[in-house]
Formats: structure tokens, C-alpha cells, sequence
């Protein structure tokens, strides 16, 4: 398929409804407090139904566990850099600088990368995706949570964490679907139809909610910004592809890894800022940067 047929569908189509919301923001049709609304809506009911009957019908069997490795060894060497970059270079305050590492390797892999993939590649054959989705929620998210609250509150409430990472419902929708899928559990047919109903409207409203939040965003691209929205969209994606192709060149997931890799930022780096207390300005242009720079880096990887 052609860069261009992939930018103009899907990638294109799945951006538009976070650009219409960005609109919408800008004009005043839709306030932030609608946005936050919309957003705790989908991603605490729509977005773990749709990922519990994604993963239930998932062929758990076929799960290889080394990419997923490497991608988080990925995540590991190129954070350290950037919190290096931003802490010796940029002058930022810890807090911030794990933040701006974080947005630099944490994609936005379940609202954006997620549907994309589905259209491209069919429901059945995405299990890497789902696979680095739970990676991100419970390793790399728990250590970025870990990092910004030792340095903003000088102490870390591990149970705290764990809590706040057990009690979220995306998580316990893989895991309820995982145990589906492992155990071959057959779905009555009622609840099928719910989870489809429900689930495909799980994408589009958090994009439209983050495109309505981002548009609070005050613009001033500085050398930072620059700099993580590069490290987000070049250096990380080189490194996953980097480990992929060195250690496993043929395992038949790879190209979903480096779709992954390639994404926009996730959201959760400005939501840890705003929990912590933590400047939240470069984090949030950060996110829009890599939102509109994905478009291309990911038409090309498609």
C-alpha cells in the first residue's frame, strides 16, 4: 500500500476526529470541563469493553513474549537519554524532566495506534498491539508514576500505586479478557453485541475529548519542545526498530512494534503533570507536535 492511500485511510480519518474536537475547543462549542467528562466516560466504560472483547478473542497461544522485551528495553535506553537531555541541557526541574522522557517513549497506543491497526491489519492479527498496550499500562506508567511522585511529594506510597494501577478499568479489562481468551470461554451472543455496540464508539470520543483539551494548549515551539517531539517520532522509533531487526528480524509482529513505537504521545504524561503538580506547557506541546507529526512517520511504517 502506498505512503499516500495509508495517510488518506485510516490514518488520516482517525486524526480527523481529534482535529474536529481541537476545532471545537478553539471555537468555544465544546469547554474543557465537557472534554474531561467525555474522556473519563471512554476510557473508564468505552475503551475497556472494547479491549476486553479485543483480547478475549485474541489467539493468546500465539504470544511472543521477546519483542515485547525489547521494545521495553527500548523504552528504558532512550528515557534515560532524554531525562539526561532535559536535565542537563534544558535546566528542567526533575519532576518535568521525567515527564517530558516519559511523553518521549509512551505512546498513544490504545486511542489512536489501536484503531488504526484494526482497519489496517483486522481484529484477529493485532495481538502485538494489545501486548504493548498492557506492557505500558503496568510496567512503563507505574515507573513513570513511581519517579514523578518520589521527586514531587520526597516519598513514594508504593501501595498507593499499585492501587491506582489495579483499579484501573482498562487493566482489568485485559485481564478479564485474558482469562477469556486463555481459557477459551465461548461470549453469549447478547453481550457480543454489546461489547461491539459499545466498544467502536470507545476511540472517537477520547480523540475528540483530547483534541478539545489540547486546544487549551499555548503555543511556543522552544528548542525542548523541539527536541522531545523528535525524540518521540525519530529516535524512539529507531531504536525499537534497531532492536526488533537485530534480535528478532523475523518475528511476524514486528511491523505492528514499530507502528507502536511511531505514534503520537500519549496523554498521560499531562495528566501525571496536572496529578503532580509538575509545569505542564512543554508537556502538553509536546503531545499536539507529535500528534500532527505521526501523521507522516506513521503512513510511512503502515
Amino acid at each position: 500500500m502506498q505512503i499516500i492511500d495509508v495517510l488518506i485511510d485510516p490514518i488520516l480519518p482517525v486524526f480527523a476526529i481529534l482535529a474536529f474536537g481541537f476545532g471545537m475547543g478553539r471555537t468555544g462549542k465544546t469547554s474543557q470541563d465537557d472534554a474531561r467528562v467525555l474522556n473519563k466516560f471512554s476510557l473508564s466504560v468505552l475503551l475497556p469493553i472494547f479491549l476486553f472483547g479485543l483480547i478475549a478473542h485474541a489467539p493468546m497461544h500465539d504470544f511472543s513474549l521477546p519483542p515485547v522485551l525489547i521494545y521495553g528495553a527500548a523504552e528504558l535506553v532512550v528515557f534515560a537519554a532524554a531525562f539526561a537531555l532535559a536535565l542537563g541541557v534544558f535546566k528542567c526541574q526533575p519532576g518535568e524532566a521525567v515527564l517530558l522522557a516519559f511523553a518521549g517513549i509512551f505512546t498513544n497506543t490504545a486511542l489512536y495506534i489501536l484503531p488504526i491497526s484494526v482497519i489496517l491489519y483486522g481484529k484477529d492479527n493485532i495481538l502485538p498491539i494489545t501486548a504493548q498496550v498492557t506492557y505500558d499500562s503496568v510496567v512503563t506508567m507505574a515507573a513513570a508514576m513511581i519517579a514523578v511522585q518520589a521527586i514531587s511529594q520526597g516519598k513514594v506510597s508504593l501501595s498507593a500505586i499499585l492501587l491506582r494501577i489495579a483499579g484501573t478499568p482498562m487493566l482489568q479489562a485485559v485481564a478479564a479478557g485474558t482469562v477469556v481468551a486463555l481459557l477459551g470461554l465461548r461470549i453469549p451472543a447478547p453481550i457480543e453485541t454489546f461489547i461491539t455496540f459499545a466498544g467502536t464508539a470507545a476511540a472517537p470520543v477520547a480523540l475528540f475529548a483530547l483534541g478539545v483539551a489540547m486546544s487549551g494548549t499555548k503555543f511556543k515551539l522552544d528548542a525542548a519542545v523541539a527536541s522531545f517531539s523528535a525524540i518521540k517520532l525519530v529516535i524512539f522509533p529507531i531504536a525499537v526498530w534497531g532492536g526488533l531487526q537485530l534480535l528478532v528480524p523475523s518475528d511476524p509482529g514486528r511491523a505492528l512494534y514499530q507502528l507502536a513505537a511511531a505514534g503520537p504521545s500519549g496523554a498521560m504524561a499531562f495528566s501525571f503533570a496536572l496529578l503532580y503538580g509538575v509545569r505542564t506547557d512543554r508537556i502538553a506541546q509536546v503531545i499536539v507536535w507529535t500528534s500532527v507529526g505521526s501523521l507522516i512517520t506513521l503512513a510511512f511504517l503502515a
